[in-house]
């Protein structure tokens, strides 16, 4: 018998995720980070062990980090989505490695927050993205994503934030949503900006907000790669007052992403986008 329904996290439960602002002990951690909305008890009882696991699922219950999925409760209504039907063609070329980590963790964010802040009704639109079989499918789903999670008063508070997380899976996301003009006829395809440029991200307006987005930027892509390995140092960027202190932190930012076989395929990336706002 199930102990717990299926359940999704709630933006407290997002937030201890990405910056461990509760501290939560590592088995809490561990059981938070995969509750996704999908995952029965049964599902957990596969990952956890039965003697601790209820305990565990009810304190997460009980301070506010999980809810139950929404049921057939009122739900908002969505727009409908306007998007084109995904088609892979036989030829097309297979994603790299890269692109197609990036395809899932990009996935996987925006059907979380999907199922955190707006439930029920935005299950056509979580279709639409878990069949996206290219990151250019998930871009042209970025704007009804973003007028998703605005219909939850919650997600409005966060939209900011969760832009800046989903474009540091992927910063094309940031050309879906500011829909630049489009290239004049017969431009030069070198004045077209490379992924993974830093200049494609906009420029912070004080440094206030540059140390917010550099130390989000690093507490992200180590959680994202290394994980609790990565605790000590994840510990010392949250605790840092100042652009400097994060310059000081680089070098073992640095080595500790390299630690990780998917972050070494993206180290000189990252690594570009982190010295531009550290500059």
């Amino acid at each position: 018998m199930a102990v717990i329904p299926i359940c999704v996290k709630t933006p407290k439960g997002i937030e201890e995720v990405e910056k461990r602002t509760c501290r939560l002990a590592p088995r809490a951690r561990q059981v938070l980070i995969v509750i996704d909305g999908k995952r029965d008890y049964d599902a957990l009882l596969t990952m956890f062990s039965a003697d601790t696991l209820p305990a565990v699922c009810r304190q997460l219950l009980d301070e506010g980090f999980i809810v139950p999925l929404r049921g057939n409760e009122p739900v908002p209504t969505l727009p409908p989505t306007p998007v084109r039907s995904v088609t892979v063609s036989a030829d097309a070329a297979p994603l790299s490695a890269i692109d197609e980590q990036r395809l899932k963790m990009a996935r996987n964010f925006m059907t979380n927050t999907l199922r955190t802040f707006v439930g029920n009704s935005a299950s056509s639109l979580i279709n639409h993205i878990d069949v996206a079989a290219r990151l250019e499918d998930l871009h042209e789903l970025a704007m009804p994503w973003r007028a998703a999670i605005s219909l939850s008063s919650d997600g409005r508070k966060q939209l900011a934030d969760l832009e800046s997380k989903l474009s540091v899976i992927d910063e094309c996301f940031l050309l879906a949503w500011n829909v630049p003009a489009a290239a004049p006829v017969g431009a030069s395809a070198a004045a077209k900006p490379a992924a993974g440029v830093p200049t494609a991200t906009p420029a912070p307006a004080d440094d206030d907000e540059r140390l917010g987005m550099a130390r989000n930027f690093m507490l992200n892509t180590l959680d994202a790669f290394v994980g609790m390995a990565a605790s000590s140092l994840i510990a010392r960027v949250e605790g840092s007052p100042s652009i400097e202190e994060l310059r000081h932190l680089f070098s073992e930012w640095h080595d500790a992403i390299a630690l990780s076989g998917d972050g070494r395929k993206r180290l000189d990336e990252l690594e570009a986008k982190l010295a531009a706002l550290l500059s």
